[in-house]
């Protein structure tokens, strides 16, 4: 089963981008009071320069040159003003500039070389950017076209070292750290429940994030900034576009879904709207390539998003964001007590509002508020609970650009967590009969999280900056305060190459499951203490080369204690590993990249009273990816996973429990044996075309071709004499697509 609904979304990006942007300039010329500024920015020899920025002063009014060095915005502004152009490694430039209301500009630009700011900080039309010392960078263009990614924003994270697949779905683990561990961000929100299917029985989940929609996408695998909070292993801060960039729709139609996306820009380019909506139907993709499983009811979901954008003055973008996704589920299992259905269905709201604005050329503030409510139901034998977990979130934050060495960030945050299950569940985890002795639960708990950090990135030479910072978060629940110092750098070592390191300290509070199993809500947050050191040689994109080593120190660990079972913080660990990353791009025909890394996780958590491997520890793991470009209307792609099984706690024996009348598990050491090796093989093309003179793409994809029997967990018979496994639902299939912009 493949992202149907985020696929539908964006696989057309290319061609709907070409025809918005058309679209876009046709407004343009409609309107007499709409400035268009053009040109073409050059180096001090004639070179092109790719990725400058251009802004008028004290406005959101601006433009990035493209890889010809072209650049082009629109502008209401009259009358004089300063155009403010900025490059790493280029002297700022101030040009004055005289606009007559719909007396078109162009103006070439040439920059002149200056200091090296290594991981600057700029102010851009409409986006502020900053460098991130081992931030991966990935475009939605890639994401779409990597064969198994499924044009899901997380699984296209897992093709680079250091991040890995959870049961093949799109939550991702990060160097042997679990799976919440890792934070997601839209534009300042925390986003906690992105998936469908999400912890499913042998139900791979998928993002609801739809990528073309992001203008910024980071991923940041440790020894990230002070800014992020409440997060051991891992960020993934994306950002959105603040107003639409023109006005269309576009229909898709697959095997297994459908859905229709829209944009609108009002000619004034003061408002702007997006929607998207989608089905996901899969009874014509099982009759062409079978189930592996019993089905009942059918796995269904359904998607309802979209934006609202003003622009405030002349510098500021209200946005406001909402999105609805459901999905429901009967699967059949067998365990040793129940043989029968689970069924599991979950609604899932949220909602954000950001206000941005720049006060001035070097200074930018945002603010902002979110809202999310994850609603899930799971049934199988005796178990049947409903649980809801509540997240609001307030934000602000500072950036100003002090001078050409210094950078000062701050911040601000409130963040509200509310949990509320109730249900039946079973007294003993090991009968699961519609008859076994249960619990009648019914909790509710909240807690609340203030934040607040400051950075400042600066630069001491023209090779060298350095990152300090610092975050405290106090804890509402558990009265307890963190303080987490972090420092980073870098050192340019020649053109093209650099060392980067990190060191800091890292907390997250344990959820209020856990503090519900503890003693007096006395648990401390956990804590991971990193060091980060790496090479990195890159050609402009072209040639990329990047080994990094790292070592996370785990102390506060959640551990239950074998005296009275309840949950302590008394559990430790460490990982270490090393990240190896080589991607090379031949002109605009093939982009390729192979990706390596080595972990060693152990962890005493939970109920491991001694050190163990992590449940995620995933010694060795390789991807390769290829694309390559067969004249401008097709594209093919290939690409292949190996990894090392992920650890599990065998069970070497039973007893009988003649008061139950069931057979009680004996288990092995924690995570003491290994699934078997992992590995698959997925392929894709896509084809670009005119349909009834409309764009228009097609799409063929073909998942683990070799049919590998990848596994997803082992069961056991009735006395736990014999270990059945569970094969994943992953098998070979094909998938066909069209999209059509209306």
């Amino acid at each position: 089963m493949k992202n149907f609904t985020t696929l539908s979304a964006i696989l057309f990006s290319v061609i709907f981008t070409c025809s918005v942007s058309f679209s876009q300039e046709s407004d343009s010329a409609s309107s007499e009071q709409v400035t268009v500024i053009s040109g073409k920015v050059t180096g001090e020899k004639n070179e092109i320069l790719a990725g400058a920025n251009i802004v008028i002063e004290g406005t959101i009014d601006g433009a990035t040159s493209d890889e010809k060095g072209l650049y082009e915005f629109e502008t209401e502004k009259s009358g004089p003003v300063n155009l403010i152009v900025t490059l790493i490694d280029y002297a700022e430039k101030k040009i004055p500039l005289d606009i007559y209301p719909g007396q078109n500009v162009v103006l070439n630009i040439k920059l002149t070389k200056t200091e090296v700011r290594t991981d600057e900080i700029i102010v851009t039309a409409s986006s502020f950017t900053s460098g991130n010392n081992n931030a991966v960078t990935l475009t939605p263009l890639e994401i779409v076209r990597i064969p198994g990614a499924d044009a899901d924003l997380y699984r296209a994270i897992t093709t680079f070292p250091g991040s890995n697949q959870v049961n093949e779905g799109s939550r991702i683990t990060v160097r042997g750290g679990n799976p919440d561990e890792v934070l997601t961000i839209i534009d300042m929100a925390s986003l906690y429940n992105p998936f469908i299917f999400d912890e499913t029985f042998n139900t791979s989940s998928y993002s609801t994030i739809n990528p073309w929609g992001l203008k910024g996408i980071n991923f940041t695998s440790g020894g990230f900034s002070a800014k992020y909070g409440n997060v051991l292993s891992a960020v993934l801060d994306l950002k959105s576009y603040d107003m639409p960039q023109g006005t269309g729709m576009f229909a898709w139609l697959g095997l297994a879904n459908a859905s229709l996306s829209g944009v609108y820009l009002s000619k004034d380019r003061k408002l702007g709207a997006t929607f998207t909506a989608g089905k996901l139907f899969l009874e014509p993709y099982f009759a062409v390539n079978g189930k592996y499983s019993d089905y009942s009811p059918i796995p269904q979901s359904n998607q309802l998003g979209g934006t609202v954008s003003y622009k405030v003055g002349l510098s500021g973008n209200l946005k406001l964001y909402a999105n609805y996704s459901d999905d429901r589920i009967g699967i059949k299992n067998s365990s040793p007590t129940f043989d029968g259905y689970f069924e599991g269905s979950t609604k899932n709201y949220f909602a954000n509002i950001k206000l941005t604005t720049a006060p001035s050329v070097s200074t930018l503030l945002s603010v902002g508020a979110s809202y999310s409510l994850n609603n899930s139901k799971s049934s199988y034998g005796i178990l049947n609970t409903d649980e809801k977990n509540i997240y609001s979130k307030g934000r602000a934050e500072l950036t100003k650009q002090v001078s050409n060495k210094i950078d000062i960030n701050t911040g601000l945050e409130y963040e509200y967590n509310g949990y509320d299950i109730s249900g039946t569940v079973p007294q003993y985890s090991y009968d699961l009969k519609l008859n076994a002795p249960s619990l009648n639960i019914d909790t509710l708990s909240s807690t609340g999280r203030i934040g607040a950090y400051l950075e400042s990135q600066i630069r001491l030479s023209d090779n060298i900056f350095i990152i300090p910072g610092i975050r405290t978060d106090y804890h509402t629940l558990s009265e307890k305060i963190s303080f987490d110092p972090r420092f980073s750098f870098g050192f340019l070592l020649a053109k093209y190459q650099t060392i980067k390191g990190a060191v800091g300290q890292y907390h997250q509070y344990p959820s209020l499951v856990d503090y519900a199993t503890s003693q007096n809500n006395s648990l401390n947050p956990e804590s991971a203490l990193h060091y980060i050191l790496g090479y990195e040689y890159n050609n402009d994109g072209n040639l990329i080369f990047r080994v990094e080593g790292y070592y996370k120190d785990y102390s506060n660990l959640v551990l239950r204690n074998r005296t009275n079972f309840y949950y302590g913080s008394e559990g430790e660990g460490n990982v270490k590993g090393v990240d190896v990353f080589f991607k090379t791009k031949i002109s605009n025909k093939f982009t390729g990249w192979i990706s390596y890394a080595y972990s060693d996780s152990k962890r005493k958590q939970f109920d491991a009273q001694e050190l163990a491997p992590s449940n995620y520890d995933i010694t060795n793991n390789m991807s390769i990816v290829g694309s390559y470009n067969l004249g401008d209307n097709l594209v093919f792609g290939m690409s292949y996973k190996l990894s090392t099984g992920k650890p599990y706690t065998p069970v070497t024996g039973s007893t009988f429990d003649s008061t139950l009348q069931v057979y009680k598990p004996v288990y092995g050491s924690v995570n003491s044996e290994r699934f078997p090796t992992y590995n698959r093989l997925d392929m894709n093309a896509q084809y670009i075309f005119s349909l009834f003179g409309k764009f228009a793409v097609g799409v063929l994809a073909f998942n683990n071709i070799f049919n590998q029997n990848n596994l997803y967990d082992y069961t056991y018979n009735y006395d736990y004499s014999t270990q059945v496994p569970i094969y994943t639902n992953n098998r070979r299939t094909i998938y066909l697509g069209l999209g059509l912009q209306l």
